[in-house]
This record gives structure tokens, C-alpha cells and sequence, in this order.
């Protein structure tokens, strides 16, 4: 007889009537991808209104819920692609423009890649007046984009402002963006967001952020090199018997800790996947920290579920897209991947009383993407052609071409360190141990090995991390010891 809703979770938490319990079923999504893909919320009880979906209740209680925009999925094949490039050229600067109504002061998220750097130079462009723009990075110079930040700013003439985030930084503000976020952060790169969005905070009270780009341009590494990997698969699966394709696979995974890194990247392509298993040969190839096998390993018996279940909501969206193999993974993307980078850019930014707005994501842009094939999308391993052609008069050729970094934090390395001694003794002290939802031998070995550089278990350790400390931030309700 009562209905609650809230634009966050703790909203409902809030109510005396509702207690925070662990959805253990959703525990082999959030394993495997960090965030649930479907209403279902880590939460019991506590579902979200997918993006794109209005919700009607009636007076009996029952509850209707439908879509009311989607994706398209047709393609305009007969056109060149010139026309292309000046299309999106022109409806992105129309876009943008959109986006800078505002009767308070805008500034622009400017990390030095192509997609912030491409919204900064039209923002100047249609400004015609130095913009702020704001970028974050770190001590660790391979971690570290602020120089191309830099070089983007200088050749803008904006007015910039940078901040760097240090490890204790980094570790101390966890609980806290755990707590705004309401669920455990999916990626590290949430905590510079909040850094860079309060600094923006001190001179400004909207920003323009590049999300979504890659989604709808294949500006990932991981689309081109997919669809090569399954044209090579086709081959091989047909001249290759089954037998000694396992045979190999199973001779990549006993390469000692001295071949780690090869045995890496041989485990990213045909050879190393099941080209059978979609999951196998792109879920677990560049998604899942946890594999539907690692799952087994890892949890109680208790909380383990039946096979598919942590890739089930995902291959849902796949398996209902037309199209290339390309316009499916992007499509799979843009209603799985993309809607949870949305949350982290909103409450990122949220948390620091910002608001963000993302002009490669207004629909009409978005629509206008998804119309463009493949082939102009993407060439060899390069993606993201349209935009780089788009904006070649506005930006150096250093900054179109070079290569992508996407955020990066240094949080590999920090794992290596005095912290991972700290992370450890948090996952395995009796607080911890007491849930009974993984095996301790396991999250022993996951230490073990990582210590010793057999296996990178990066992934794995922050996603075991956030979710302990979710647990204590908000089902508990206190972050301490």
C-alpha cells in the first residue's frame, strides 16, 4: 500500500520502513561487470527505472513500465563519407551550442583526449571568448594526461586549472563516493571525476564533459579488435579441430609468472577464447573482472547461482540488436556500459554540487551515430574516424591521433604497495570473513598471486574492495573498522 521513489537510493533508505539487505542474486553481474544491468539494484527490494523508460502507477498499486526511445538500428549505407563527416560535424556543433544555455558560469572536464578536447574547441569556437577548463591527474607520470590537458588548453587559450590526487587521497575519499553513489564504484577513475568536478566547483556551476563518444563511435580498441579477432575465429575454428583448440587455450593458461604478460595478451585474442561463446570471446575477453569460472571458485556455496546467470542480462541486449557485428556491440554497450558511466559522470559530479552535461549523448546526435555504418566508423584498429575528420580544423594532430589512455589511474601499482598489505587485512579480517559470501582460501590466493606477478588480479581486488566497503558505508551504515 505505499509507493516510494527517490532520484537516489538513500532517499528510500531513509524511510523508517525500509532496510538496506544485500541482494545476493545480483552478486555474479555485479562479480562479473560491477554494475547490474538491469532494474535490479544491489539493493533487496529496491529497483531503478532504466534510462529511456517512463513508469505509470494506478490506483490499484499495479505498475506499468515501458520505453519510450531506443536506440535506432538503421543504417544509411549509400552515402560517402565525406557527407557523413560534415553531418555530424555540424549537428555536434549545433549540439554543443545547445548545451551552453545557461545563466550561470560553464567550464569544460578537459583531460586532452579527442572527445572533451573536440567539445572545448567548439565551446571556444561558438564562446568566442577563453572558456575554463578543468583537469585532474596524478604524481605516477604514465598515469598522468595532464600535459596533453595542457597542450589542448594552450592552443584554446582557455583559462586552466589542474589538480593531482594522491594515493592517500585516493584511498580516504572511497567511503565517501561509495556513500554518494549509493553502490560500490564500478571504476577507479569515479574519484579523480570528483576531484576534478570539486575544483570546477570553486569557479564555476556547470560543466561539459565527452562522455560518450566511444560508445556511439567505436572509440574503444576493444570494437575493431573484436571484429577482426571473430573474422580470424572463423578461420581457425574451421581448419583447427575442437580438440587441440582446447589444447591451446589450456597451454596458454599454464605459462608461468615468467610469460604473464604474453600470456595476457595471447588470452585476449581467437587463440585464447572459445569463439563458440560470446561471453567467453568478448565478456570475459575485456568486461568481466570476475569470470562465470572464477565465480565458482570464489564464492560460498551458498551464493552461487546457475551457469549464465552473471552474463545473462547482458547477452539479453546483444541477442535483441540487429545489425553487424559492430552496431551490436555498440547497441549492447550503449543499454549496458554506457548507462553506468552516466551514473558515475552524474554523481560524480553531483557530489560536488556540479551539474555535467554530456552533448555527445543528446539523442538527435546519438540517433544520427547509430545511422552510420561500420566501415566509416572504424578502419584496422582505429575507431572514432568520423569525429577525428569532424574536428581536424579545430584541434593539433597530436591530440586527434594520439593514442588513448581513457582515464587512467595508478591504482595497479598502489596495489603493489604498503596499501595492498591494508586491503588485504580488510578482506580477510573477521568483519569481512563473518558475511560467508566467498571462500577465504581464495581471496588468499588472489593476494598471493598478485603479489607475486603470476596473474594481475587489479580488477578483482577493486571489486571485492568496493564491494566490503560498500557493505559497511551503506547497508551497515558506518564506514569504521
Amino acid at each position: 500500500e505505499m509507493f516510494l521513489w527517490g532520484s537516489e537510493i538513500k532517499a528510500i533508505l531513509a524511510h523508517p520502513t525500509v532496510r538496506a539487505e544485500l541482494n545476493s542474486a545480483a552478486l555474479p553481474e555485479y562479480l562479473a561487470f560491477g554494475y547490474l544491468s538491469t532494474p535490479e539494484t544491489l539493493y533487496r527490494g529496491i529497483e531503478k527505472l532504466m534510462p529511456g523508460h517512463w513508469l505509470e502507477i494506478d490506483e490499484s498499486g499495479q505498475i506499468r513500465r515501458e520505453a519510450y526511445w531506443d536506440v535506432p538500428q538503421t543504417v544509411l549505407e549509400n552515402k560517402p563519407e565525406r557527407w557523413h563527416v560534415e553531418h555530424y560535424r555540424a549537428l555536434l556543433e549545433h549540439v554543443v551550442e545547445s548545451h551552453l544555455m545557461s545563466d550561470v558560469p560553464l567550464g569544460v572536464f578537459l583531460s586532452g583526449g579527442l572527445d572533451s578536447s573536440a567539445v572545448a574547441a567548439l565551446m571556444t569556437k561558438i564562446r568566442r571568448a577563453p572558456i575554463e577548463t578543468f583537469s585532474v591527474g596524478y604524481a605516477e607520470q604514465e598515469y598522468n594526461e595532464l600535459p596533453y590537458a595542457e597542450t589542448v588548453a594552450r592552443h584554446l587559450g582557455s583559462i586552466h586549472h589542474e589538480v593531482r590526487v594522491s594515493r592517500q587521497e585516493f584511498f580516504d575519499t572511497l567511503p565517501k563516493l561509495i556513500w554518494h553513489e549509493d553502490e560500490p564504484l564500478v571504476w577507479p577513475s569515479s574519484v579523480a571525476l570528483y576531484f576534478v568536478a570539486r575544483l570546477a566547483r570553486q569557479h564555476v556551476t556547470v560543466v561539459l564533459t565527452g562522455e560518450g563518444s566511444d560508445e556511439t563511435l567505436a572509440g574503444y580498441f576493444r570494437y575493431p579488435w573484436t571484429v577482426w579477432n571473430a573474422r580470424f575465429d572463423r578461420v581457425y575454428r574451421s581448419m583447427v579441430p575442437q580438440s587441440l583448440r582446447r589444447s591451446v587455450r589450456h597451454a596458454f593458461t599454464s605459462l608461468g609468472a615468467r610469460h604473464a604478460g604474453l600470456r595476457r595478451k595471447l588470452d585476449h585474442t581467437f587463440l585464447g577464447r572459445d569463439g563458440n561463446s560470446f561471453s567467453s570471446f568478448y565478456f570475459d575477453n575485456f568486461y568481466a573482472a570476475f569470470s562465470e569460472s572464477d565465480q565458482a571458485d570464489l564464492l560460498a556455496p551458498a551464493y552461487r547461482s546457475e551457469s549464465g546467470a552473471a552474463y545473462r542480462n547482458a547477452l539479453a541486449y546483444w541477442e535483441c540488436a540487429s545489425g553487424d557485428l559492430l552496431g551490436r556491440l555498440l547497441y549492447a554497450d550503449l543499454k549496458t556500459y554506457l548507462v553506468e558511466l552516466c551514473m558515475k559522470q552524474d554523481q560524480m559530479s553531483m557530489a560536488a554540487s556540479i551539474e555535467s552535461r554530456v552533448p555527445f549523448l543528446d539523442h538527435e546526435l546519438v540517433e544520427f551515430a547509430a545511422s552510420i555504418p561500420p566501415g566509416v566508423k572504424t578502419r584496422a584498429l582505429s575507431g572514432k574516424r568520423i569525429l577525428k575528420a569532424a574536428v581536424a580544423d579545430l584541434l593539433p594532430a597530436s591530440i586527434i591521433h594520439r593514442k588513448k589512455m581513457g582515464f587512467p589511474t595508478p591504482i595497479a601499482g598502489w596495489f603493489l604497495g604498503p596499501q595492498m598489505e591494508t586491503i588485504e587485512r580488510l578482506l580477510l579480517g573477521p568483519r569481512s570473513l563473518e558475511r560467508g559470501l566467498f571462500r577465504p582460501e581464495v581471496v588468499r590466493r588472489i593476494f598471493a598471486e598478485h603479489r607475486s606477478g603470476s596473474r594481475d588480479h587489479t580488477e578483482r581486488i577493486w571489486r571485492l574492495l568496493n564491494l566490503e566497503l560498500w557493505q559497511r558505508v551503506c547497508i551497515e551504515g558506518h564506514p569504521g573498522e
